[in-house]
């Protein structure tokens, strides 16, 4: 196997020195500075070049490599801060969340919980060049990454691992929004229990099931990692693991399924987690999931609560955006995503006042978003429905239906496509196009209880229970039956129990139908 040693040489040399050496004993190709007085390159930064993008990086961590790592300001010695930045690079554009072919190596002297987030997503070892302990180790995840580009493994991996890692290199060479994806990350799910590996590329695996806007999985993945996090000792670096699995996943499905209190909760655990190991960009994720919580909460909240919520969504919301903009700039794709969560409060602040102000203020907010997500990306669809709705708020109907037509026709996200169709109903039925806006619902709502958003298929169930009830069952709900739900039940899931409760009742009736007794019915579903 081919190895590059990239270190400081003010700092990092004596253990630079007891790496090359003993894994020049073990076999390995290794190229470091030292042969530098034998190569005698033309160019020393293409040797740089060359070195880290052909061969294995092995970083040995030193107080002066991480001052270049993390600043183009360090000048004191520019041959560092040049191979700094090409590792740099080599991490930022490897492929999904396995086998990138970096290694942080520690010695005992430096705190691996105070690395960068830039290391702090690879696995991280210890290495003491007096003793040389940590050596195995090193030597082993070296042999298992040769396994992963093809060569052959000094150490055999395990059956379980070895097939978990096919599947992982399979999965993250699809495209996420694959049938091969989402069959192999099925597949993962079901057999991952206690399998760090799964637990390790939980941000590709997560990223198949939410671009099939699959809940289930979604949770039960997020169920099955958090679970072999708790029973096993993972390796150095990777304490930041269970924040981007409470973040990306559980605050994500339990958002969805309607569990705000949880959602928040979970959301926070898992900054507060980021934030101890220097995951700054999972911390960033967290806040911006957090006050996404807040705002969902703000819209179902009574008149005196809003403003609380609304609050605590808008500062939450500037910490993850000055966050994002330290980590990845000002333009980047996660600030496009979080100038768009900020339209969408501005515009549920609009439907709170009635002030066209907070209406202008939306749409400036969704075209700088506009200007920074890529289109076609999930996030840049979003911003689409989102800007059909500030159509619709606009009494723009025509523009907002060519917004949402537009995305149920091209977007491969099965989730954006069933808002899109819900939201082109409420255009529909503020231009008096009923039968249209009862198709949209009926296939919004199926589409949603097969993506397991039980919450929104019954928003949109209950739509059309309050247009025409008889789409769904055989008798027809009058203006007074509907308040007086509404009045029982916030929830419209409990409303679509109480209804078909009562038609399941009404069907073994023999004679005259009774009256519906929604209070008793509504009691019922709720507590069985």
């Amino acid at each position: 196997m081919a190895i590059f040693v990239s270190y400081s040489s003010s700092d990092g040399g004596p253990a630079a020195s007891a790496v090359v050496e003993a894994l020049r004993a073990r076999g390995f190709d290794v190229l470091w500075d030292g042969d530098l007085t034998i190569i005698h390159p033309l160019s020393i930064p293409a040797w740089m070049e060359s070195a880290v993008r052909d061969r294995t990086v092995l970083v040995i961590v030193s107080d002066d490599y991480l001052k270049a790592l993390l600043s183009n300001d360090f000048v004191e010695r520019r041959g560092v801060r040049y191979e700094a930045g090409l590792v740099r690079h080599k991490i930022y554009h490897h492929g999904g969340a396995h086998g990138c072919a970096v290694l942080p190596v520690v010695p005992p002297e430096v705190d691996a919980n105070a690395l960068p987030s830039v290391l702090q997503q690879l696995v991280i070892h210890r290495f003491d060049p007096s003793t040389r302990n940590g050596e195995e180790d090193l030597v082993r995840s070296l042999g298992v990454l040769e396994v992963g580009n093809g060569g052959g493994a000094m150490y055999p991996e395990s059956e379980g691992v070895h097939r978990t890692r096919m599947m992982l290199a399979g999965l993250e060479a699809c495209p996420p929004s694959s049938a091969q994806a989402y069959q192999l990350a099925h597949d993962l799910v079901e057999h991952g229990e206690g399998d760090l590996e799964l637990a390790r590329a939980f941000d590709s695996v997560v990223g198949v099931a939410k671009a099939h806007g699959d809940v289930r999985l979604v949770s039960r993945l997020s169920e099955v990692c958090l679970k072999t996090l708790s029973s096993t000792l993972p390796l150095k670096g990777e304490g930041a693991l269970k924040a981007k699995v409470l973040v990306s996943g559980q605050a994500w499905h339990l958002l969805r399924e309607h569990r705000f209190s949880q959602a928040a909760s979970v959301a926070e655990e898992g900054t507060q987690i980021a934030k101890k190991y220097r995951d700054l960009y999972t911390a960033a994720r967290g806040q911006r999931a957090h006050a996404r919580v807040f705002l969902h909460m703000a819209t179902e909240a009574l008149p005196y609560d809003r403003e609380f919520y609304l609050r605590n969504c808008e500062h939450l919301l500037i910490l993850a955006t000055t966050l994002f903009r330290s980590i990845s700039g000002p333009t980047s794709e996660e600030v496009g995503v979080c100038a768009s969560l900020n339209a969408e409060k501005q515009l549920l602040r609009y439907e709170m006042t009635g002030e066209r102000a907070e209406l202008t203020a939306a749409w400036e907010r969704s075209q700088v978003a506009e200007g920074l997500l890529t289109p076609g990306t999930e996030p840049y669809q979003w911003l689409t429905v989102l800007q059909a709705r500030l159509s619709l708020a606009a009494r723009k109907y025509n523009e907002g239906k060519e917004f949402v037509t537009d995305v149920i026709a091209t977007a491969d996200f099965p989730e954006v496509v069933a808002r899109s169709r819900q939201v082109r109903a409420d255009l529909l039925l503020a231009t008096r196009e009923k039968a249209e806006a009862l198709r949209d619902l009926l296939d919004a709502e199926e589409q949603f209880r097969e993506l397991g958003c039980d919450y929104a298929a019954a928003t949109c169930w209950w739509t059309i229970a309050k247009i025409d009830s008889t789409k769904l069952v055989s008798f027809r709900l009058s203006t007074a039956d509907v308040l007086r739900l509404e009045d029982l039940a916030p929830d419209p899931r409990d409303r679509r129990l109480a209804v078909l409760e009562h038609e399941h009742r009404s069907a073994k009736r023999l004679g005259r139908r009774s009256a519906p007794d929604w209070a008793c019915l509504v009691d019922r579903v709720q507590h069985e």
